[in-house]
């Protein structure tokens, strides 16, 4: 088994996963959503060098497109034992009959068939090595059964699959520094910083700028959102409600509310945040999709 080239990529991420695996299948399944946005490509550039998370992406990828096409999409393949056997028909009569019922849908198994047919080879420890991608996406879909139930649609987190953490807009923030003329180098540095993916560096930058200036409500901004991403979440939090204490908020500041909001599964911040953006051109549309949503899951 093939492993991670840099796992201390993935130390940091939301508190209420463990630092490890967890957090690095949760990084992985927001690339294969194509949700890994203000990362500055860096997750992407990783999966681009590491074979073993690719292989995970593409059976996120592959998992993601089964459920938005609602396919069964969590039942079993049948064990390598099991197919081995019905190929010899070995199997008993109402086993069997499962097996070829699966065979009709799974093109997967049935290349399997096939090799075995073409070959005397009888051990199954060879079918296994072969299955090795196939059961990439069976753990794949282990792992997200029992995150995404408890993690995404119950409970603190029950929103937190409708949440598009955004890229920090540099313009919006920069418009909205309390003293550009003393801040704007230090906040560039910051802004830089978490496009990166060094939210450490990013958090000393927007820090040095709230030592002068504790309320400016961009540095305010990027240090909450660097929380976030280094996965205090509490802290991250209580840092956005000082942003949005600060008037007047701008929409983007707004929809980076609502994002937390949903990552963290406040429907007060979402419904406050939505009213604010209802009439917005730019997030209406959105808006109106999210507030379905939240509203359907209570």
């Amino acid at each position: 088994m093939m492993e991670c080239t840099n796992p201390g990529l993935f130390s940091a991420g939301p508190d209420w996963l463990e630092p490890g695996e967890q957090r690095r299948h949760e990084a992985l399944w927001q690339v294969a959503r194509g949700r890994a946005a203000g990362e500055g490509g860096a997750l992407r550039q990783h999966v681009d060098e590491c074979r073993a998370c690719a292989r995970l992406v593409e059976s996120f990828r592959r998992l993601d497109g089964a459920i938005a096409k609602d396919a069964d999409l969590f039942a079993a393949c049948p064990s390598a034992k099991d197919l081995s056997e019905y190929q010899c028909y070995e199997l008993p009569v109402e086993a069997r009959e499962k097996v070829g019922e699966h065979l009709k849908d799974c093109p997967f198994c049935r290349a399997d068939l096939a090799w075995l047919a073409g070959t005397a080879e009888s051990n199954v420890i060879a079918i296994r090595r072969r299955r090795w991608t196939i059961y990439a996406v069976a753990a794949a879909a282990a792992i997200l059964l029992a995150l995404i139930p408890t993690l995404r649609h119950s409970g603190p987190w029950r929103y937190s699959d409708l949440a598009q953490i955004p890229a920090l807009d540099h313009g919006d923030l920069i418009a909205t520094l309390e003293q550009p003329e003393r801040f704007r180098l230090a906040l560039d540095d910051a802004l830089n910083a978490y496009d990166a993916g060094d939210y450490r560096k990013s958090e000393a930058n927007a820090e040095a700028i709230l030592l002068v200036a504790p309320a400016d409500p961009s540095a305010v901004l990027v240090k909450a959102m660097d929380e976030y991403r280094l996965g205090n979440t509490g802290a991250a939090v209580a840092l956005m409600d000082q942003s949005e204490r600060t008037q007047p908020m701008s929409a983007f500041r707004c929809w980076a509310a609502l994002q937390l909001g949903l990552a963290t599964g406040s429907r007060a911040r979402v419904d406050r945040e939505c009213k604010h953006l209802e009439g917005h051109p730019q997030y209406a549309a959105r808006v109106r999709e999210i507030r379905a949503a939240v509203r359907k899951r209570g």
